[in-house]
């Protein structure tokens, strides 16, 4: 029994990152002597095992074959004889290919350590082509190493997953594991430019035209980078360049369903899109329109979304030809507003008042806090 620190660990230690999380490969045992050296079994498809210390991931060494369409179509073979470079062959790009042993050893036979000096993110083996979750990790990974480029051949196998269609049998909520993965990265518009290249994005969402906000797109999460916004807020950033069908309630259901996009992310994508007129002309608007601005946005219940949406809105201005001095102003004035309208008593307002009577009362006192401030 070998034990082999394996993938992203072993690949961030040679570049000189900081290592999150490890994991671990087992040559030459079973489970039965995993479960009675004290390993706890959690895998499903293949035997996964937590340390009963540390808690790490120890996988014994497998191979896996297609066996059907799509990206769950593979039977696993896990047994003492698979050996360590066939467990690596599997894997998707060279770079993740790479094991390490108890001594410090590197065992690299996809040359995935030259690849990592040379900046290059290059598939392991032709299997790459059977399994269409890898073009939405190639995407993801082009984000987070924006310093590497895809292998040209590397490139054609991407466009041939797609060629084949079997990236729309991936679950919705796997799709958006990726994305959500790739929003967190600086370089975040990388991961949709490689997508349009190999043809992923048009089948994941035809309704965006990509070509036309391309470069808007990049200055806006080069700005939301630079601000260090949060996976969420660049999120319903990306969803802003599907604004002009804002009108299309259903069609947007039909979107966020597909790529089972959380509610946090669409309340804000709505919020952002809905007041988007009224937010470019803040100074412009009236008191009864700015009253009714705070009800769309429902910050009386929810005075925190203001943060997030002026965030979202600022990041989408950066990315426009639109002349617009600051969105920070714009908050920190509603801030105020908000501030002042709160302190009103709306016990004393509704007494002696029942149904839309009570609405009507607290809309004009406020209306008459806001005139004043005004």
């Amino acid at each position: 029994m070998k034990i082999y620190l394996v993938g992203g660990a072993v690949r961030d230690q040679i570049m000189g990152l900081s290592v999150k999380d490890k994991d671990y490969v087992v040559v030459g045992s079973t489970s039965e002597e995993m479960v009675k050296l004290g390993y706890k079994p959690v895998g499903k498809d293949f035997p996964v095992f937590l340390h009963p210390k540390t808690h790490h991931e120890y996988a014994l060494a497998r191979t896996e074959r297609k066996v059907s369409k799509g990206y769950k179509g593979f039977k696993v073979y896990a047994s003492k004889e698979v050996t360590l470079e066939e467990d690596l062959k599997r894997r998707d790009l060279t770079i993740n290919a790479i094991a390490k042993d108890t001594k410090g050893q590197f065992f690299d036979p996809f040359q995935g350590i030259k690849d990592i000096k040379n900046k290059v993110l290059r598939h392991v083996s032709p299997a790459f082509v059977e399994d269409p979750i890898r073009v939405l990790r190639i995407a993801r990974f082009s984000a987070r190493f924006h310093q590497f480029k895809i292998h040209p051949k590397t490139e054609l196998i991407l466009r041939q997953i797609v060629k084949n269609k079997e990236i729309e049998s991936v679950a919705s909520e796997r799709i958006w594991h990726e994305f959500s993965v790739g929003f967190s990265e600086k370089k975040s518009y990388l991961m949709f430019e490689v997508l349009h290249r190999c043809g992923a994005l048009k089948l994941l969402l035809p309704e965006m035209n990509y070509v036309k906000h391309k470069n808007s797109m990049k200055k806006s999460f080069e700005y939301a980078a630079k601000s260090k916004y949060s996976a969420e807020i660049k999120a319903a950033l990306f969803f802003m360049y599907l604004y002009p069908i804002k009108a299309n309630i259903k069609l947007q259901e039909k979107i966020y369903t597909r790529l089972s996009v959380p509610n946090a992310v669409k309340k804000l994508t709505e919020k952002t899109i809905l007041n988007l007129s009224d937010l470019k002309q803040f100074k412009k608007l009236k008191p009864r329109q700015i009253l009714d601005l705070i009800y769309k946005m429902d910050l009386f219940r929810n005075p925190d979304m203001l943060l997030d949406v002026i965030k979202v809105f600022e990041a989408f201005i950066k990315g426009q030809s639109i002349q617009y001095k600051s969105a920070s102003t714009t908050l920190k004035i509603m801030q105020k507003y908000l501030k002042q309208l709160n302190k009103l008593n709306l016990s004393s307002i509704s007494q002696n008042k029942r149904g839309l009577d009570i609405k009507d009362a607290v809309y004009d006192a406020r209306l008459q806090v806001l005139t004043k401030l005004i």
